[in-house]
């Protein structure tokens, strides 16, 4: 066997063997630069700061211990411990090997970011640190800048009305009220067919939508329940956040309103979304959503025992009718699906 064979790293020898011949330090030291070229700097430091801190083998060498002491430096540097950790894995790279990886990691997080859950897992985790009584404040706001553009008009269609019945029946349902929602239902003027839900409980629906389609109560009050559900699952404040969430999470950490209070990052997150809150009204749902929403309504239905609950069905069916079966209308603008979400509902009956 060579004396190769019989060195062991770090400066010592092999217990079970010893060397004809003591190699000299410097052909050491050269051995241990070759075998790890990233520890080796700081091996030196460490052993001039410990001279006697290195052994060469059961009691001879340095140290003069019976049993062998390793030296105390790491085969890695502190500059390389400062890296990425998946460099640290992958060993010595060159720059365009450096580059190439690092391409690659940030194209899988945007496949990941766009093609799986993950964004929707993080918009709800965010939406999640958020105060739900922030919810009134929220889309109070937001209705201020709806009035402007669709002013109120008269109830003539039973909308109050049918509202009403729905949240009392949920209530004796649950056997407790929602204190962090308010709800209110109402008629607004607008030239087109639509409905609206704001955070916190508001509710509204256009008069063209109820004159063009002449819903029978139980078909108001799928209605109704639909936007009840967006409500309750806090969609307008989940689209809101995920529109800009990367941006949203930043500005919520470093948030600082200079007001004497410490807010934390739910609260944070509910201030800026106030800043968001005129676009709310006429935002788009994804189909998820509006799946949710359905099923919200079916449920409130069920709930209710007044109205059947394949009124959500009939609902649904007038306004694609409405469309034309093209999906060109402000509902479907701001309520995807509509002919899909159809299908799905009779498949549930």
């Amino acid at each position: 066997m060579s004396t190769a064979d019989n060195f062991a790293p770090y400066g010592g020898y092999y217990e079970n063997e010893r060397p004809r011949q003591r190699r000299s330090r410097q052909q050491q030291q050269q051995q241990q630069q070759q075998q790890h070229p990233y520890g080796y700097q700081q091996q030196q430091q460490q052993q001039q700061q410990h001279p006697y801190g290195y052994s060469y083998g059961r009691g001879g060498g340095r140290g003069g211990a019976r049993g062998t002491r390793r030296s105390a430096a790491a085969p890695y540097s502190r500059n390389r411990r400062a890296e990425p950790l998946v460099f640290r894995y992958l060993g010595p790279m060159t720059s365009r090997r450096r580059n190439l990886v690092l391409f690659s990691l940030l194209g899988l997080i945007i496949v990941a970011w766009f093609l799986t859950p993950l964004s929707d897992l993080v918009t709800d985790v965010v939406l999640y640190t958020v105060p739900m009584e922030s919810d009134i404040e929220l889309g109070r706001e937001s209705l201020v800048s709806m009035q402007k553009k669709y002013p109120p008009a008269r109830d003539t269609y039973g909308v109050q009305r049918i509202g009403w019945e729905l949240v009392k029946s949920l209530e004796e349902k649950s056997g407790k009220s929602n204190s962090f929602i308010e709800w209110d239902f109402s008629v607004v003027k607008a030239d087109f067919a639509n409905a609206f839900a704001l955070p916190g409980g508001i509710v509204r629906v256009t008069d063209s939508l109820l004159k063009q389609l002449r819903l029978s109560d139980a078909e108001i009050a799928a209605l109704i329940g639909h936007e009840m559900g967006h409500v309750i699952h806090r969609h307008s404040q989940k689209r809101l956040v995920k529109k800009k969430l990367l941006s949203t999470i930043l500005q919520a950490v470093i948030y600082e309103d200079h007001d004497g209070y410490d807010e934390s990052f739910g609260e944070a997150v509910s201030e800026i979304m106030l800043k968001g809150a005129s676009w709310l009204g006429e935002q788009s749902f994804s189909r998820k959503d509006e799946y949710q929403a359905d099923e919200m309504a079916w449920e409130v239905l069920v709930a209710s025992q007044l109205y059947d609950p394949r009124a959500v069905q009939g609902m649904l069916s007038k306004l694609w009718s409405l469309q034309g079966g093209k999906g060109e209308t402000r509902w479907e603008s701001t309520h995807p699906g509509t002919a899909d979400r159809i299908r799905a509902l009779q498949d549930k009956w």
